[in-house]
């Protein structure tokens, strides 16, 4: 490992010091070239022994000569000679390496078969790969180094505005301040471009854009305190706007020499903690009924339970939650734990029991259907929040500039307590909303942005201050109209980022309620007895601040849906909501603002006159311009819904309440097949139950379908492939006996059972061909007995998939019924997705006793996943003493595979035993792969 050319101890390098993608495309060009020369045996053709030493030949000169101009224009060659001579030095060790790298690599391709030549060669070329990417990583430390060094002059600039006296000193370094962040961003968006870590990527983008937004604020706080000096609300202004300018550079520079900072863009991105507990918890009440132990499951679950709702009732008792809603909140709560008891109750029954029951799958699915529902409830709970705070984000900092231009401290004063408010407000909601996100990019936005808003609020209310003393003053109001621009920037961010992360379908709903609500509070204000000038004045100013808000909420209402339209690809669908959109703005609203405004006119001259008669009359004209929006509102709704399926929509009511999917059957018409899905959604309500029961089942078993099959590379994997396409079709199959899916009428699910019979014959072919394949006679016979069940299965699916609802007629009724043929359904399909499920593993553990001969014909393939990023890229150790690294393991991964696919079953050198080692580090493969050479 630490042996080189020159007998002296060479240390391995750090594959995490290489920051740059460049940097790891040209070492991995090298790799390439040096690592033909020992393991590219028997040559391709038209390649030759001496063709592979020419060609490391070539790239070593080609890297040499690139290396020498680097050198010779390097930025920093007159004011750093030292770093100048170490990169140089660096070069010369590479081009020493190179040599003996040629040398060696050229005995060794000569004779191949002596074990001390391929070792000679393998260590020649380790030491010149060290020494190339030494070389390469200190040149781009300078890179680094060149960018920093801009950085420091933004610095000095910088400090020499926060001291100038004079505003044409302020403008003259101003314009080299923008030329400064113009080249130096130039600079960055390449650096960042290049990066290897995405985080790192990431900070250093957030902070160049940081940079440009406060420049502008920075030019105008520091030619107002200029102006006025004597003022500490511009001293404040400018300290501020400088204190932002030099985190927003910390930032830069740390993420340029691969430093993560406290508060740093990346620093943010954490899932929030009660939506990881609530996932947590789902995942660990599925486990299999013997490796349950009382003594630690149950005390385990029960604790994340409590953190769950310890979370959930920080939500419900929080300022603007409704208070319906926190009864439901409490209630799923309690909901939630009484059904984690059940659960573990038939967990504890079913020790010692060996016959399979539905109860616990039964216990699975109602845990996680009183989960669902407490993730609705507090996301509607957070969605009226975002709903009541950013309602009207211009209003507060518009009424307080106006209040500072009258010049009057008192109103100043009042209208930037005000302003404080809604900051705090908007600022708490965003990060409440963070708490049931894990999207960790929208939450890094999100928390970034409401951090910046909070610093930036009190310089706001500084700046009104300013300006309220100095309300004639030019620089004053130019300093506030940055304020107010930079104010509504970050705003508008924060709105997009929080509606990135709320569902559309929670925002509609909850949008619709508090249209009624703000509708409930205008009649009260309506009707409301009034003895007084005073107490009729507030009543108005109820009714119009209601009013107001309905506007405010509707046209919210088509901002959010058409932003969410323009990520659709246009369609018919996307008409039909755009069009929806356009009736609501451009026709309802404003026919409901005029009708509001005409009724809150005679309130206010009517004064104390109004009689019960003028009341009702009002009142009702008013619910009837209500009622415009809310249709108007519910009417998108559907519009959005049109191209969902049962299963997309998680509302607080039912699906067909909401207006989708429900179609009213006339009771004197004949009912023919065509009607079969309809039908099936005018079940009693007690088979509806029934069914829902077995479905939750059955998705319990799909869920753990989808986790198994989610280990498996489905491409070019055939077993995979069907697994996954007979799942997907016993979907649609549950889904009609619910009244919903692609599956209409009986014959469409007989069809889809011929499919799933169709796939399954296929799937059960491949598998027999593995198992006949395989060398050991159990793991056959278990694979062999799961293909058995997989055919009766699909034979029994065939003859549930006849499923049609009887009707019949009591009096002037038509009463539906389809329980038992339903039910056999899902219960068939529920089977045979778990013989699928046992079968796809049965099919792997033959593939790997299969006859090396046959392996690459049968063999199952494994995806890797992420796996890859966990790998420890230091130094690596091999315990057998054949410690012969020839390269880093993240750059010959894809070759380790290669290698690992001709390992034999049996052996010191088989598959099973060398494969996780192939994946920890490259030396392993090595010292596998050239015994297998020698072998």
């Amino acid at each position: 490992m630490n042996t080189s050319t020159n007998g002296t101890s060479q240390p391995f390098f750090n594959i995490d010091e290489v920051r740059s993608k460049n940097v790891l495309k040209q070492i991995t060009q090298l790799i390439n070239e040096v690592t033909n020369i020992t393991e590219t045996f028997p040559l391709a053709q038209g390649q030759s022994t001496e063709g592979l030493v020419l060609a490391i030949d070539a790239s070593l000169a080609n890297f040499l000569s690139t290396g020498n101009h680097a050198i010779e224009r390097c930025p920093i060659a007159r004011t750093d000679p030292v770093a100048i001579d170490a990169l140089a030095q660096a070069l010369r060790a590479v081009q020493d390496t190179g040599q003996v790298m040629i040398q060696t690599g050229r005995d060794f391709v000569r004779d191949s078969t002596s074990t001390p030549k391929r070792a000679h060669a393998t260590t020649s070329g380790r030491n010149l790969l060290i020494a190339v990417a030494k070389f390469l990583i200190l040149a781009d430390s300078i890179d680094v180094r060149v960018i920093v060094d801009r950085v420091d002059e933004l610095r000095e600039t910088i400090h020499q505005m926060s001291e100038a006296d004079s505003k044409i000193e302020v403008d003259e370094l101003y314009k080299m301040l923008l030329s400064q962040i113009e080249e130096l961003d130039i600079t960055v968006r390449r650096r960042a471009i290049d990066l290897v870590k995405p985080n790192q990527r990431d900070d250093l983008l957030a902070a160049r854009a940081a940079l440009r937004q406060t420049a502008p604020l920075l030019y105008n706080s520091t030619r107002t305190f200029v102006r006025h000096p004597e003022r500490e609300e511009a001293s404040r202004n400018r300290d501020f706007t400088v204190h932002e300018m030099h985190a927003a550079l910390d930032t830069l520079e740390n993420a340029l020499n691969g430093h993560t900072t406290q508060y740093s863009f990346s620093d943010y991105g954490r899932i929030g903690d009660l939506i990881n507990e609530i996932d947590t918890f789902q995942n660990r009440i599925e486990m299999e009924p013997s490796t349950y132990r009382r003594d630690i499951h149950r005390p385990e679950l029960e604790e994340r339970a409590e953190r769950i709702v310890s979370g959930s009732a920080s939500i419900a008792d929080a300022g603007n939650t409704r208070e319906n809603r926190k009864q439901k909140i409490v209630a799923e709560c309690n909901n939630l734990r009484q059904a984690l008891q059940e659960l573990l109750t038939e967990y504890e029954k079913s020790r010692g029991r060996y016959d399979e029951s539905d109860d616990i799958p039964l216990g699975i699915a109602e845990v996680h259907k009183k989960t669902k529902d407490l993730r609705r409830h507090l996301r509607r709970a957070i969605v009226d929040h975002i709903s009541d705070a950013f309602l009207d984000t211009r209003t507060p900092i518009i009424l307080l500039i106006e209040a500072a231009k009258t010049g009057s401290e008192e109103k100043t004063a009042y209208h930037a307590q005000v302003f404080q408010q809604h900051a705090n407000d908007i600022v708490h909601v965003a990060r409440l909303s963070c708490r049931l996100s894990s999207d960790v990019e929208g939450i890094s936005v999100i928390q970034l942005t409401a951090a910046q808003l909070e610093r930036l609020a009190p310089q706001v209310s500084e700046a009104a201050f300013l300006l309220c003393a100095q309300n004639e003053s030019k620089a004053a109001q130019e300093n506030m109209e940055a304020y107010k621009n930079l104010w509504f920037s970050k705003v508008s961010l924060l709105t997009t980022a929080l509606d990135n992360i709320t569902t559309l379908d929670d925002f509609l709903a909850v949008s619709e309620a508090h249209i009624v609500e703000d509708c409930e509070r205008a009649i009260k204000g309506i009707t409301a007895p009034a003895s007084t000038a005073e107490e009729n004045s507030t009543n108005c100013a109820s009714v119009d601040f209601a009013a107001g808000s309905i506007r405010g909420r509707a046209l919210r209402v088509c901002d959010v849906v058409d932003s969410e339209m323009d990520f659709i690809q246009n369609s018919e669908y996307t008409e039909t909501v755009k069009q929806a959109v356009k009736i609501l703005r451009n026709k309802k609203v404003d026919e409901f603002a005029e009708r509001a405004s005409n009724l809150a006119n005679r309130h206010e001259k009517s004064g104390l006159s109004w009689d019960a008669n003028r009341k009702e009359e009002e009142m009702n004209e008013f619910i009837n311009a209500c009622t415009l929006v809310h249709d108007a509102v519910k009417d998108i709704r559907h519009a959005l819904l049109m191209n969902r399926s049962m299963n997309d929509v998680d509302s607080d009511v039912e699906y067909e309440a909401d207006g989708v999917g429900a179609s009213d059957v006339d009771a004197n018409r004949t009912i023919s097949d065509q009607d079969q899905q309809t039908l099936m959604r005018r079940l009693p309500e007690e088979e509806k139950k029934k069914i829902q029961a077995q479905i939750e089942i059955f998705k319990v078993t799909q869920t753990r379908f989808e986790r198994e099959v989610a280990k498996w590379d489905e491409t070019g994997n055939d077993i995979i492939q069907l697994a996954n396409n007979m799942c997907k079709i016993m979907m649609n199959m549950t889904d009609f006996t619910r009244g919903c899916g692609p599956l209409k009428t009986t014959m469409d699910v007989i069809r889809a059972a011929q499919e799933i019979s169709l796939n399954g014959s296929k799937l059960n072919a491949l598998a027999r061909q593995i198992g006949e394949e395989s060398a050991d006679s159990q793991t056959k016979k278990d694979l062999l007995a799961y293909l058995s069940q997989i055919t009766l299965y699909c034979q029994q699916l065939n003859i549930c998939s006849k499923v049609k609802a009887d009707v019949t007629q009591i009096g002037n009724e038509l009463v539906v019924s389809a329980l038992d043929s339903a039910m056999s359904l899902i219960q068939t399909a529920r089977n045979l997705l778990t013989a699928v499920v046992h079968t796809v593993k049965a099919a792997y553990i033959a593939s790997t006793k299969c006859a090396l001969r046959e392996r690459a014909r049968v063999e199952t393939a494994v995806a890797l996943g992420a796996t890859h990023d966990a790998i420890n890229y230091e130094s690596p150790s091999d315990d057998s003493g054949k410690k012969d690294v020839v390269v880093n393991l993240k750059f010959l991964i894809t070759r380790a595979e290669e290698f690992a696919d001709g390992l034999p079953n049996d052996g010191l050198f088989s598959r099973q035993k060398c494969w996780p080692n192939l994946r920890v580090t490259i030396s392993t493969a090595t010292v596998a792969t050239m015994s297998i050479m020698r072998s």
